[in-house]
């Protein structure tokens, strides 16, 4: 059996309090980066607390599901959007995706690379169940 191993990042986003944004990050094992040439930007990345590269979906203890999205949507200013992207796969296995954007409000905006499969049976009108999956 395969382990899942992937890399998540954001884009850079400006936040309300910088030290409430930076002790949050922390408590969910979030490294952070802020930008060089405008320091009130940050970006946060995934995989210091999950080990596998991904965003932390527990808590530290692992004992509480947490909801990364809208936590991180109490910290964004109104006009600023985070958008959170993850990338992995079991060996060639299986090939994941996500982008997720997200505004103060907590509305959310998803597209997965497995929605390729929908829009290509809609544009080129074909049953999706006749377009084979990329996996194996």
């Amino acid at each position: 059996m395969a382990n899942w191993y992937g890399s998540a990042r954001s884009n850079y986003f400006r936040v309300k309090d910088s030290d409430a944004f930076l002790k949050w990050a922390d408590s969910r094992g979030l490294g952070v980066f802020k930008n060089d040439e405008s320091p009130d930007l940050f970006e946060i990345y995934g995989g210091e607390s999950t080990g596998d590269g991904s965003w932390p979906s527990d808590d530290v203890e692992g004992e509480r599901e947490v909801d990364l999205v809208d936590e991180l949507a109490q910290h964004l200013p109104k006009g600023q959007i985070a958008v959170l992207m993850e990338i992995g796969a079991e060996k060639l296995r299986y090939l994941t995706g996500v982008a997720i954007a997200v505004n103060h409000k907590g509305r959310v905006v998803e597209l997965t690379l497995s929605d390729i499969y929908r829009k290509a049976s809609r544009i080129f009108r074909v049953a999706e169940s006749e377009i084979t999956q990329a996996t194996y």
